[in-house]
């Protein structure tokens, strides 16, 4: 398979190390900007300094676990950095998290320190959810924890402003590092490398528990190198970040933002015209949007001006063909689309669109591997590769894949196999033009009568309706044809006019039979993991 024209050399340092680098080389630059909050480069070495110094102090040391419970909030930022400049690894648990989640993780992760915050508690309170997953904390002592549920923590620090009980204040406990010395920080530093576990990301679990996938302080760098080089980053230039910061498309751009000098915009919960105004503000390049949810209410917005808006230059977005090519329609002109196959255990990324390629293909096609990566498809029986052209598993492997996962020896041996290749569990192919093709997940085939169905199929045909934003199909059981596919859809606007009885007509003729939905069910939220629509909790819908 063909590979990226991007140059670049494979990383070298630690990310606290590339921090130490800009905060020294444009301390005065703003790295990163919330609606209520800007850090600089040196406000944020300064902070991470503290918090490194306060985690030392309550005992973390080279290679313990720091979890963080946290939307993206500014807070959430030199807490990462502190962990990784103590010489820990981040454990970045969603911030969506409901009891089952959270008690599975707190206790799988062996995290010592959670940090997490009250100033959401109108969005979520933290601190009730913690009472409800950690009933023995009432009555316990601060940064004297000992509970039955998680073992190894020892400490929960929340920001905001409420003292006393079995939580600590983070100024409270930021207070414990000032005996710290620096000597003993760089120490801890230094026992880091590139090839170590800097965090633990969890992904979304569908039939069984999460799991924590260990991304390095390398394979982040060079994963996100391949974005960054694609779209030509520098230190001029600054990003909108919308993704969560417990997913790899928030802490992958936000390192190689870190690398290159640059900054950027984000805030705790998504609301489309705070953001709107932020890239007009900041005059934001890039738009690292990621998914048509957090794409298309941004570019519709009146406040958006495609005319005005010419400094942005790019725009990162993973959907059907109609979507993407609505998308294009709303850019300024001269501003790129991009797209990507990607996921947790690639560190983000494993293929990208290169920036001189065609619309057609930027639309359509997944893009080729950067020259660190190598991308196969094949039988997902047999493990054996197949030809170009034919469909099979998407696998891969190179400078960007995860280590393993983390307490999960069996699933690791599942997904890295003979040869370092990892398995994605998804459909593709490469082109006759050379580049990937995604074509969904395996396990999303539906079985209708004996005929194989992608849904992926299905959901690109229904976007193609005008009334149509998202849809999504699933197959139900069905006494005559095994399974059968039903369609969830979301429309435009509430002006949109699409019944059940018309969406099925239209698809016919134009399906096969058995691809055509049994059923359509209109909805206006989706039930999400950090960026995926989790189908399993459609099922439970229905």
């Amino acid at each position: 398979m063909k590979k990226l024209d991007i140059s670049g050399e494979i990383a070298t340092a630690t990310i606290p190390e590339l921090l130490q680098k800009q905060a020294e080389k444009c301390g005065d630059r703003p790295y990163a900007h919330f609606p209520d909050k800007t850090l600089t480069y040196a406000q944020l070495h300064a902070q991470a300094t503290d918090w490194a110094a306060a985690f030392h102090a309550a005992g973390i040391r080279p290679g313990d676990h720091v979890a963080t419970l946290m939307p993206n909030c500014w807070e959430w930022v030199p807490v990462y950095y502190g962990a990784l400049y103590a010489g820990a690894i981040l454990v970045a648990l969603n911030s969506r998290y409901k009891r089952h989640e959270l008690a599975y993780t707190l206790a799988h992760s062996r995290s010592k320190i959670l940090v997490t915050t009250e100033a959401f508690a109108e969005h979520v309170d933290y601190r009730e959810l913690l009472a409800d997953v950690l009933p023995d904390l009432s009555g316990q002592t601060a940064m004297q924890l000992n509970v039955k549920a998680a073992p190894d923590m020892n400490s929960i620090v929340m920001f905001g402003k409420s003292t006393g009980g079995a939580i600590a204040n983070h100024e409270e406990f930021l207070a414990l590092g000032t005996s710290v010395q620096p000597e003993a920080l760089q120490s801890a530093r230094d026992t880091r490398n590139v090839d170590d576990t800097a965090a633990i990301i969890y992904t979304s679990g569908t039939t069984s528990n999460p799991k924590g996938c260990e991304l390095t302080h390398g394979g982040l760098q060079n994963c996100w190198s391949t974005f960054s080089r694609v779209i030509g980053l520098d230190e001029t230039q600054s990003m909108w970040l919308p993704m969560p910061f417990f997913h790899t498309g928030g802490i992958g751009p936000m390192t190689t933002i870190l690398e290159h000098g640059a900054s950027f915009i984000t805030q705790p919960h998504f609301d489309a015209e705070e953001i709107v105004e932020m890239i007009e503000r900041y005059e934001v390049n890039h738009l690292y949007s990621g998914f048509p949810q957090l794409t298309l209410p941004v570019l519709e917005s009146p406040r958006f001006d495609r005319e005005r808006f010419t400094f942005v230059k790019s725009c990162l977005n993973v959907g059907p063909e109609a979507t993407q090519r609505r998308i294009d329609s709303l850019l300024p002109d001269g501003a790129l689309l991009l797209n990507l196959f990607g996921m947790t255990e690639g560190s983000g990324i494993v293929t990208f669109t290169p920036a001189d390629a065609p619309l057609s293909l930027r639309i359509k096609s997944s893009g080729l591997p950067p020259p660190h990566t190598d991308v196969r498809i094949a039988d997902p029986e047999t493990l054996e590769p197949c030809e170009d052209g034919t469909v099979g598993e998407i696998q891969f492997r190179g400078a960007g894949a995860f280590k393993k996962y983390y307490r999960n020896h069996e699933a690791t041996a599942e997904t890295i196999i003979e040869g370092g290749w990892v398995r994605t569990g998804d459909r593709g192919k490469v082109g006759e033009d050379g580049t990937l093709y995604f074509l969904g997940r395996i396990k999303d085939m539906l079985k209708v009568g004996g005929e194989n169905v992608g849904a992926l199929e299905i959901e690109s045909f229904l976007q193609e309706f005008p009334e149509i934003r998202l849809a999504q199909v699933i197959g139900v059981p069905d006494e005559r044809m095994g399974e059968v596919p039903v369609a969830f859809v979301e429309l435009m606007d509430d002006d949109a006019v699409l019944d059940e009885s018309q969406l099925i007509a239209r698809c016919e003729g134009q399906l096969a039979k058995w691809k055509i939905p049994r059923r359509a069910i209109f909805v206006k939220e989706w039930p999400m993991s950090a960026t995926k629509v989790q189908k399993f909790r459609l099922r439970d819908l229905l």
